[in-house]
């Protein structure tokens, strides 16, 4: 029998205390097969909105979308339709697009706060305020144009990186101060499961500074500050720990999970630490052993308390029944032995 509510339970753990139960993070809403609320929520302001499922979708700043039926409908930057061809005349493509000239956004704030899918009872509200750093640079631009901007234009590239910084900033402080959010959650992928994009030098240089200013406003408000960083991104984690990142998800399997525990202890909420591949993806795999692997996952990431589970199967079509037959099986387990794991 659990005593905290989900959110209770999950600000244990972003404080550095033992959780009472292994937290379930959330991405979008309830996870199946899981009883009861979820621990965390986030929420997003109307005038940044968009429906990236349709066709002919572009983001705050242009760049066009293209919804992925192999990924369940998830919307990636269209290839090869590039809107920023030359790093040294941003100033030229990039500019604040009429619709949020004018906007008010204490008042869009109050819309989204009485608009929340979920009781603050019972779940954590985590609130985005930046629009991404290094991967909106690679979206306007293209990975290998905007690498080389990096290399051969690092000045104007940080003219552009401060560019969004100043547009997100002062919304980022109007909005705080009115949903009064319980995490601040920043969000950039800058690596690949193998290898990070860029060094833990130029990460330093060109996205730190940005991150720091984020983390300020985390202190002045007294909240936790989490990290979303796919991919194989443990070097790039002592700095964000300097700053004062204490959440990191989801952490992938490429990194090196125990060692960062080792390291860093609860200082550093571990958020992942499963993936659906090898054997997990084959078409006769049993739900039993769907549920052994979440058991093993958390014997061997949680014992310390610094742990959330953030992590299912991707389905490969929106229409796709294997795959939420999975993840109900996957996260129905991780939620019965979570529950008693502390005990």
């Amino acid at each position: 029998m659990t005593t905290l509510t989900p959110k209770e339970n999950m600000l244990r753990v972003l404080h550095g205390q033992m959780p009472e139960f292994v937290p379930i993070y959330s991405y979008f809403g309830p996870r199946p097969g899981v009883e009861g609320p979820p621990g965390n929520m986030g929420t997003m302001l109307a005038p940044f909105m968009g429906d990236r499922s349709q066709a002919g979708f572009r983001d705050l700043w242009g760049v066009p979308y293209t919804a992925v039926e192999e990924v369940g409908g998830t919307a990636l930057p269209t290839p090869n339709e590039f809107i920023l061809k030359d790093i040294t005349k941003w100033g030229d493509y990039i500019k604040i697009p009429d619709r949020v000239k004018d906007v008010d956004w204490k008042a869009a704030a109050e819309d989204a706060l009485k608009n929340l899918p979920f009781s603050r009872e019972t779940t954590s509200l985590w609130y985005g305020p930046g629009g991404g750093t290094f991967l909106q640079l690679m979206n306007l631009m293209g990975f290998e144009a905007g690498l080389s901007a990096m290399i051969e234009e690092p000045d104007y590239v940080k003219e552009l990186l401060q560019f969004f910084f100043d547009f997100y900033m002062p919304i980022a402080k109007q909005v705080i101060d009115v949903i009064k959010p319980d995490v601040i959650s920043l969000g950039d992928d800058a690596a690949t499961e193998k290898n990070p994009f860029i060094s833990p030098d130029m990460y330093r240089e060109f996205l730190i500074p940005i991150f720091r200013e984020y983390s300020f406003l985390a202190v002045e408000r007294g909240l936790p500050l989490d990290m979303h960083l796919c991919g194989h991104g443990e070097a790039f984690i002592p700095d964000l720990i300097r700053i004062g990142v204490n959440c990191w998800e989801p952490v992938q399997l490429s990194n090196d999970i125990l060692e960062l525990q080792a390291r860093f202890g609860r200082n550093l909420v571990i958020c992942g630490g499963w993936e659906g591949r090898g054997r997990l993806t084959e078409l006769d795999v049993t739900d039993e052993e769907i549920r052994v692997s979440a058991r093993e996952a958390m014997d061997k990431y949680a014992r310390n308390g610094g742990f959330m589970w953030a992590t299912g199967y991707v389905a490969r079509a929106t229409d796709d029944p294997l795959t939420a037959h999975w993840n109900e099986v996957l996260f129905s387990e991780v939620d019965r032995y979570g529950k008693s794991f502390y005990k």
